[in-house]
């Protein structure tokens, strides 16, 4: 099979395009895609440790910590020591309302991104990309969200 058409190259391709789409709608706000995605996992799973907080935002902990310092230092999060030696992560009403403004520019690159799909092939898209990641839940059958 010719490399233009293994699944890994094309889904590390698709990822490169949106990464660089993702990059420009945010070089004017102040946050970075790594740090966006920092504050999402957040936003959804509050107190996660910086290496948990590493794993689910796909980053290793040594970048997971300049992250941390750049977003604990912009005043979007905060962390607080939980068990023992262990700071859990939290985001901070101003992490909150970085989302909120970055949620319409999201929306738009992810539209431009699959403008070439119909509507059921963006569902279909979704709904494939979260099997093939195993972030489907048990039970899920053709619904992304």
């Amino acid at each position: 099979m010719m490399t233009e058409q293994r699944a890994g190259y094309l889904v590390g391709r698709a990822d490169r395009v949106l990464r660089a789409k993702l990059d420009e709608a945010l070089s004017d706000v102040g946050i970075t895609v790594t740090e966006l995605t920092a504050l999402s996992v957040m936003a959804s799973r509050p107190g996660l440790s910086n290496a948990r907080l590493a794993r689910r935002s796909l980053v290793t902990p040594q970048g997971m910590h300049k992250i941390m310092t750049s977003l604990e230092s912009g005043g979007y999060v905060t962390r607080s020591a939980s068990d023992g030696r262990k700071l859990a992560a939290y985001i901070t009403d101003k992490g909150s309302e970085m989302l909120d403004r970055v949620e319409p520019l999201m929306d738009a690159v992810e539209r431009d991104f699959m403008s070439a799909l119909s509507p059921a092939e963006r569902e279909q898209f979704v709904d494939m990309l979260l099997r093939v990641s195993g972030l489907a839940q048990p039970g899920d059958h053709g619904s992304a969200g």
